[in-house]
């Protein structure tokens, strides 16, 4: 357990390496380019899809054995085609996913909800690194999926996002996986909101694998 949650750790900080989208449209778009809310990664073993309206972001994209990161935005930012399909929800989706456990990952909740309390856990998930800007608002968990509310007070790292967002734990393919709803700032979109948003990306990912 202690490997899988020092290898998630590392996994999770891949969320660094990001670019900024262009999530407001100005009067010159750009360049309109072919989108897809589809990828394959981890040698073809996982596909990843977010729901109607999400592309992803190429440029944010990584996938290697320690781990994979892909960023979700709305496919007429990333398309720059401001006719593209939009999303209902004004917030931008990440699937980090982590190496392949022994065990199921819903037997170690436990385990996972300890150590993102703790200071390792919270650096893990800051945008910062630095486990004073983060802070566990409230967990939930259910059969399959440990769900966590974080306050992130780091300068975003990507188009400006709320402090505020939602996050599960989970396994996907046997591997340890962490989905994210990043709502944008001043999206104002409630809790069960995003709650509901994470619900229909774990069953959109769930549907291709």
């Amino acid at each position: 357990m202690r490997r899988v949650l020092i290898t998630l750790c590392l996994s999770l900080a891949l969320s660094g390496c990001l670019k900024a989208l262009p999530m407001k449209f100005d009067l010159h778009l750009p360049v309109r380019k072919p989108v897809s809310g589809k990828v394959t990664v981890q040698k073809g073993e996982l596909t990843l899809m977010a729901p109607d309206g999400f592309c992803v972001d190429p440029t944010s994209t990584r996938d290697g054995p320690e781990g994979s990161f892909v960023l979700w935005g709305s496919c007429a930012a990333i398309g720059g085609n401001a006719s593209a399909p939009k999303p209902a929800q004004q917030a931008m989706l990440s699937a980090t996913i982590g190496p392949v456990t022994a065990d199921p990952v819903e037997t170690a909740f436990e385990s996972y909800e300890a150590f993102f309390k703790g200071r390792a856990g919270r650096a893990a998930l800051a945008r910062s690194g630095k486990a004073r800007d983060v802070e566990i608002l409230a967990v939930k968990r259910e059969e399959r999926r440990l769900l966590l509310k974080i306050s992130d007070h780091s300068a975003p790292t990507v188009a400006p996002v709320d402090p505020v967002y939602w996050r599960e734990i989970t396994g996907l393919g046997g591997h340890v996986s962490a989905l994210s709803v990043l709502p944008l700032a001043g999206s104002r979109l409630d809790d069960q909101t995003q709650i509901d948003l994470l619900s229909a990306f774990d069953e959109t990912i769930r549907d291709q694998n």
